[in-house]
């Protein structure tokens, strides 16, 4: 019952989609994605290829995450080609990397198009990152024996999975070969439905961001700009950030602050500028200005930006969710975010056990722990640099558990 009602909601969206890409950016970019799609792949494949690994990612964060294990796998076997795809538009339209083959939406998550899809893929592995499930596409690996691995998966017993009425989503995860968990309370709560096909692997987020810190970037008109004060980074601002963060800002001269808005949008950027009326964009950015504050209006340099930071606040923990912190851990520094979306994030309730990171309600709080955290630098970022190096290496962990399931 409850397959036929998923099914039948499939078809309803595949239905509405045509018309609710007239009014939607991003409906319209995922509607035309998937037109003619299978074709597409079809059209694409090499006749050649015999060693494909298929990594399935929602978007750009989780593309981040299952990297450093793909990037291994081609270390080890160079003939084996990868292709990647997406859920979401902004993960299809916002990566691009050296280590992808092929790159596509997902298809529909229908039994004819996912039957259609294993059949020209052909995988020899398959890595679904993190929260990813799609029944039918799961079913059609398991049919034809292709060993599928959750990479870096976390569960919380609030989730379907495990509740009375959870059946249906239980039978997803018996479709698994092998699960790669960050934490034991997820092992837990897969032992507690019988399965017993897991390990603690750790989050391969950590393997990402230490060899994004190895590669260094240089950026010398911002690193002008910062000069030889301190630099508070604001990364993934969003708009609900901006009651907090903003004023923080407005008042206090004792950093050089660089704002990196999380969509580049004229509308956000005006609104941050009408509040700051000081601040200038990078784009107008000649060196003359003495101002100590820089907006980012461009997209692609944040996470390398991060090592000019002396503390940094991460945006999204008022909206949808916190970005990613560990960005800015990986080189030993304080983080603040909002308090109200974090919760289901284990590197921030680590950090924050730790007293090394930071959740604020209001910018008076901000402003209370920014002098609290400078009078403890040393051991705060103590912490943040202890923590990341003991979480080194899931990636290698995942890597292993894939070898020793795949018949290459």
């Amino acid at each position: 019952m409850q397959t036929m009602l998923y099914n039948f909601g499939l078809a309803v969206l595949r239905l509405l989609l045509p018309f609710m890409a007239f009014f939607n950016k991003k409906a319209r970019l995922f509607y035309k994605g998937r037109k003619n799609i299978l074709n597409n792949i079809e059209k694409s494949l090499s006749k050649n290829n015999a060693s494909i690994c298929w990594m399935h990612c929602a978007s750009v964060g989780e593309f981040e995450q299952g990297l450093p294990v793909v990037e291994l796998l081609k270390l080890q076997y160079p003939g084996l080609k990868v292709l990647v795809t997406f859920f979401s538009p902004s993960g299809y339209e916002g990566v691009n990397h050296p280590a992808i083959d092929y790159k596509f939406y997902l298809p529909y998550d229908t039994p004819l198009q996912a039957a259609q899809f294993v059949q020209l893929v052909q995988p020899l592995m398959a890595l679904f990152i993190k929260y990813e499930f799609w029944y039918h596409h799961l079913a059609q690996l398991k049919k034809n024996n292709i060993p599928v691995f959750s990479v870096s998966s976390i569960f919380r017993p609030s989730q379907a999975f495990f509740k009375w009425y959870g059946g249906w989503h239980r039978r997803m995860l018996h479709n698994f070969t092998y699960f790669g968990v960050q934490d034991e309370d997820s092992l837990n709560l897969l032992k507690s439905m019988g399965i017993t096909q897991a390990a603690l692997t750790g989050d391969t987020r950590f393997d990402r961001v230490l060899k994004i810190k190895e590669t260094p970037a240089q950026f010398n008109n911002i690193e002008e700009f910062a000069g030889n004060r301190k630099v508070f980074m604001v990364g993934s601002l969003r708009p609900e950030d901006d009651a907090v963060v903003l004023p923080f800002i407005k008042s206090c001269t004792n950093y050089a602050f660089i704002i990196v808005p999380h969509d580049i949008t004229e509308g956000h950027i005006k609104a941050i500028k009408n509040k700051l009326p000081q601040a200038v964009r990078y784009s107008q950015y000649t060196g003359e200005q003495a101002g100590h504050i820089l907006i980012i209006d461009a997209i692609g340099m944040l996470s390398r930006l991060y090592r000019l930071a002396h503390l940094a606040y991460v945006g999204g923990g008022f909206s949808d969710g916190i970005h990613n912190i560990l960005e800015p851990a990986v080189y030993h520094i304080p983080v603040f975010f909002g308090n109200k979306k974090y919760k289901k994030y284990k590197e921030a309730n680590d950090l924050i056990a730790r007293k090394a990171a930071f959740a604020v309600s209001s910018s008076q709080e901000l402003a209370t722990l920014v002098t609290h955290t400078e009078q403890n630098y040393t051991q705060v970022s103590k912490q943040v640099a202890q923590y990341v190096q003991s979480n080194r290496g899931a990636a290698e962990k995942m890597v292993a558990l894939i070898n020793r399931y795949t018949t290459w």
